[in-house]
């Protein structure tokens, strides 16, 4: 093997792979289209070459006869001004349009999409037809057009189906509570939802269990990890809770799943899957189906929100490798909603792509659908956070930037090349060929260059290139590990930016819109940068709404990754772990100067943070084999302070995975938190944990408040405390 191969291998870069550049369906128009220039050449026509003509116009290239479709003498031209101009080739021909000259082409008309790290764009764009896209999907699964041998015809006709129609004494409590959410007024789905005199209970019967974050690199991905269900009842209680003396099981609804309420239209959604239905609740006893969808084609539901009056569904739809479009994830009745090929965004890069990501926008008086989105995506590393005017999609990049990788190798070999060969390599970055193509050609010189007959010289100079790329590749892994984000705009759902930030995201707590900024808390593995074996760091970015980066702080734990995080206005925490549980305090308000004002280190770690005052951050999390819960003292950001420590000896909560479980109730300082045994009621008055009330029963599962009660909420049974007293008022046994 060829010194520069092998030293490839041993550092884990991979094999070379070519790189695609997929385009976007052909559209006639003068005006620059960058998403639908492609491959074209001297002698052709179409609109292609009319897209082409527009943005070299557009980029203040003359071409005399304007946008003609056909590629002449005078496209020539203006293609061979281009490359001189912009990209210092002066000796370019013009006679076509590499992959190289497109990117750059769509980057100066200004539609390629954001850039980050100076390497290839990110940013997304349509497929087109079913051949693009399962062309698409084969490449970013490694295969070849050969290995489909499926030609495809381009049936893409889209239906958007309406789909049916409707809505509405007793005493109900003043004071109710919701369920906890990430942004205030956005309704989250859940097994327990309250209007204020019932309850509506989804009975799960079991628990699935979070494995811990240690458990998983990333923990997004560990929530996915399900224990085999003990028992699985399906049914929906709805009991009548309010005034407690009334407390009674009143009736039930077959479906079971979480649930979102329209308290003023009376309407329960419940999302079991396979379907999702809607309840006229009008009268609790008699509740009336008002509509229903299905999940079709292999589709689950990734996540729901209710905000304005508005359904958000985020759906993940398996991708057919042969015939990927169009598909449909949801039907009713016979009727469907089928998503057509040019209306899938695929990323730029070529990408893994398992799975088809649905935005799609409900009205849940009617089931009417009004709006919705495409994404080709990769699934199970798609982290979706939704706030009033936005809703984020942030997908791990698994892009190879090969135009890093030719750089650090350049950079690690320049000693042992001759200048022949290092005038060769400079000569081949300037190829107008795909970075990857660019990176074989490289390395192909090198491997020429540095192998002699001398088998002990061969590996003296594999060695120290090899320690040479891995020290290189240490200082840029954040060029290495990316996530793309992409900001969809309410309630039109169209794509109103798209960037990149480096490292993984945790969970949608790693995302937060804080006037005109969003800012997101990473981490970077150093251990999975091609086999570098890496230290992984943390980072906070606050980046604009066009997800341009205006500031960021580095480095937090160091070897360490994000356990937690909670972003509360001008100021966030961070919790990172390893051995010891570093609280982090940031002071954000400057958004282009975020900075780090105060740390705390203390044993275990919190994987859920809430605050619980002005100056009080509660966090839930582990030390050793239990459940640790602490209250840090934040007034002085400079120096946060463990103000409070409480261990439970709980082998878990399920707060640490799902912060629907937990309950706050500010007007009496409690909060309430499920674990294994049982449901706890702490207090946090005067910042100082103390335990109020336990309720024993392994099915424990939620809390609500209904004016100064508390209902304890499990599969089993539900009991009543009276929050002045602590005494149990009733106890009810479900069916």
């Amino acid at each position: 093997m060829h010194s520069a191969r092998r030293i490839v291998a041993l550092f884990g870069i991979g094999t070379v792979v070519g790189l695609v550049l997929m385009t976007a369906p052909h559209s006639a128009r003068a005006a620059c289209n960058p998403t639908a220039l492609s491959q074209v050449s001297l002698g052709m026509s179409g609109d292609s070459v009319s897209a082409l003509q527009g943005c070299l116009i557009e980029a203040g290239i003359t071409i005399p006869a304007g946008v003609t479709g056909y590629y002449g003498t005078q496209t020539q031209a203006a293609v061979s001004q281009f490359y001189a101009t912009h990209m210092g080739m002066s000796g370019w021909n013009g006679a076509s349009m590499g992959p190289l000259g497109r990117a750059k082409l769509a980057s100066v008309r200004g539609g390629g999409g954001a850039t980050s790290g100076g390497h290839t764009s990110v940013g997304y764009k349509r497929a087109g037809t079913a051949a693009v896209l399962a062309q698409y999907v084969a490449e970013s699964r490694g295969e070849t057009a050969e290995m489909r041998g499926v030609l495809f015809s381009d049936s893409d006709s889209a239906q958007t189906v309406p789909m049916a129609n409707g809505v509405s004494s007793e005493r109900t409590a003043e004071r109710v509570s919701e369920t906890t959410v990430q942004v205030a007024g956005i309704d989250e789905p859940d097994i327990v939802k309250t209007d204020g005199k019932n309850i509506f209970i989804s009975k799960e019967g079991y628990y699935y269990g979070r494995p811990m974050p240690m458990m998983a690199p990333v923990a997004e991905d560990a929530a996915r990890i399900m224990m085999p269900p003990v028992e699985d009842p399906s049914s929906t209680s709805v009991v009548q809770a309010f005034p407690p003396e009334e407390l009674a099981e009143i009736g039930e609804i077959k479906e079971k799943g979480e649930m979102l309420l329209v308290k003023d239209a009376k309407i329960l959604i419940i999302l079991a899957h396979p379907e999702i239905v809607a309840y006229d609740i009008s009268i609790p006893k008699t509740p009336v189906k008002k509509w229903s969808l299905s999940l079709e084609n292999n589709t689950s539901l990734v996540t729901a929100r209710l905000s304005d009056g508005q359904i958000y569904l985020v759906t993940q739809t398996w991708l057919e490798k042969n015939k990927p479009c169009p598909y449909i994830p949801i039907a009713r009745g016979g009727a469907t909603i089928s998503i057509a090929c040019g209306d899938i965004w695929v990323p730029m890069r070529v990408e893994p792509v398992q799975h088809a990501y649905t935005v799609l926008s409900l009205n849940p008086k009617t089931g009417t659908t009004n709006q919705s989105l495409s994404f080709a995506a990769e699934g199970d590393t798609t982290t979706v956070a939704v706030f009033k005017d936005n809703l984020y999609l942030a997908t791990k990049s698994y892009t190879t930037p090969y135009d890093i990788l030719t750089s650090v190798t350049i950079t690690a070999s320049t000693r042992y090349l001759s200048a022949a060969t290092l005038e060769k390599v400079q000569r081949i970055q300037g190829y107008d060929i795909s970075a990857a193509g660019k990176y074989s050609e490289v390395l192909q010189a090198i491997s020429a260059d540095t192998q002699t007959q001398d088998p002990n010289k061969d590996l003296a100079i594999e060695t120290s290139i090899g320690n040479a790329i891995a020290k290189e590749l240490e200082k840029r892994k954040r060029e290495l590990d990316r996530t793309t984000i992409v900001r969809v705009a309410l309630p039109t759902l169209s794509i109103a930016a798209t960037g990149e930030v480096p490292g993984t995201l945790l969970n949608q707590f790693a995302l937060d819109e804080y006037e005109g900024n969003l800012r997101v808390a990473v981490t970077v593995d150093g251990n999975t940068v091609w086999g570098g074996g890496g230290e992984s760091v943390n980072d906070v970015y606050v980046l604009g709404l066009d997800l341009a980066e205006k500031g960021r702080v580095l480095d937090l734990g160091r070897t360490e990754r994000v356990y937690a995080v909670r972003f509360m206005g001008e100021e966030a925490y961070v919790v990172t772990f390893r051995q010891i549980d570093p609280f982090y305090v940031l002071d954000l308000s400057i958004p282009t100067a975020p900075k780090v004002v105060g740390e705390l280190k203390i044993p275990g770690y919190s994987a859920y943070l809430e605050p619980l005052g002005d100056d009080l951050v509660l966090g839930v999390g582990r030390e050793g084999n239990g459940v640790k819960l602490s209250v840090f003292d934040v007034s002085n950001p400079a120096q946060p302070v463990e103000k409070s420590k409480y261990l439970v000896k709980e082998s878990w909560t399920e707060v640490e995975g799902n912060h629907h479980a937990f309950l706050k109730d500010a007007d009496h300082s409690v909060f309430f938190l499920p674990a294994s045994a049982g449901g706890y009621v702490f207090s946090y008055a005067d910042g100082e944990l103390a335990l109020k009330a336990a309720v024993a029963g392994w099915s424990v599962k939620r809390a609500v408040y209904l004016d100064d009660y508390l209902y304890i909420v499990g599969d089993e049974k539900i009991t009543v405390l009276d929050e002045k007293t602590w005494q149990e008022v009733k106890t009810l046994t479900l069916k």
